[in-house]
């Protein structure tokens, strides 16, 4: 509370705010009109910071309940935390619903995707397309790359304490973008493991696209 009172006081001395002063008082002392007008400037300073402040912990709610479902929470624990139910979770922060739904089969499927994304990164150079060279080793080197920070992020000795859920993010990211990127821009397979190799990874793909999509879609 004292923080956000200096906040207030700060914010009030850097630019003043500007009220109609309501005039003199029958009960005025010395210059008790002047001491009032200034507090008045300090209430409305004091209303623009509340709500700045106010939006500011809704963004960090917001985000705190993000990360804590990539790291694994469901909307249950979120409502043993606030005491409120799952579908009053739900109403206020209804994009958790796709994170966790993204988050739970990513879980299950580190290994997989790992392996099929490494398969189809081994086999790249048998999958470029006549057009869109470019685009698509670009796709490539982001893939193993990706590959390169999963091998890393997911080692039984991995820490995350800076960003505690980008390796969740990222993985995503290396499934929804990257392996889709090299899918739809890949060309016709030059040999048989670059067929296997593509299928595979169109069938991870199609798995996280039907395990992911909304309950009601």
């Amino acid at each position: 509370m004292d923080e956000v009172g200096r906040l207030v006081r700060r914010l009030a001395e850097a630019a003043p705010v500007e009220v109609v002063d309501p005039g003199a008082k029958l009960s005025d002392v010395g210059d008790e009109q002047e001491r009032r007008l200034r507090s008045l400037g300090r209430f409305r300073a004091a209303l623009d910071v509340e709500d700045q402040v106010a939006e500011a912990a809704m963004r960090q709610t917001a985000e705190a309940a993000e990360e804590s479902v990539w790291l694994g929470a469901s909307l249950a624990d979120l409502s043993a935390v606030t005491g409120r139910t799952r579908q009053a979770a739900r109403k206020r922060w209804p994009e958790l619903g796709d994170v966790y739904r993204r988050r739970k089969w990513l879980g299950n499927h580190v290994e997989d995707i790992s392996y099929m994304a490494g398969l189809l990164a081994s086999h790249a150079d048998d999958l470029v397309p006549t057009r869109g060279h470019g685009t698509f080793m670009k796709l490539v080197r982001r893939l193993r790359e990706g590959i390169q920070r999963c091998e890393a992020d997911f080692a039984a000795d991995a820490r995350s304490d800076e960003h505690p859920a980008a390796r969740w993010r990222d993985l995503d990211d290396l499934v929804n973008v990257t392996l889709r990127g090299i899918i739809e821009t890949a060309g016709k397979p030059k040999t048989p493991e670059a067929d296997f190799a593509l299928h595979g990874a169109t069938g991870v793909l199609g798995y996280y696209d039907h395990a992911t999509k909304p309950d009601d879609a």
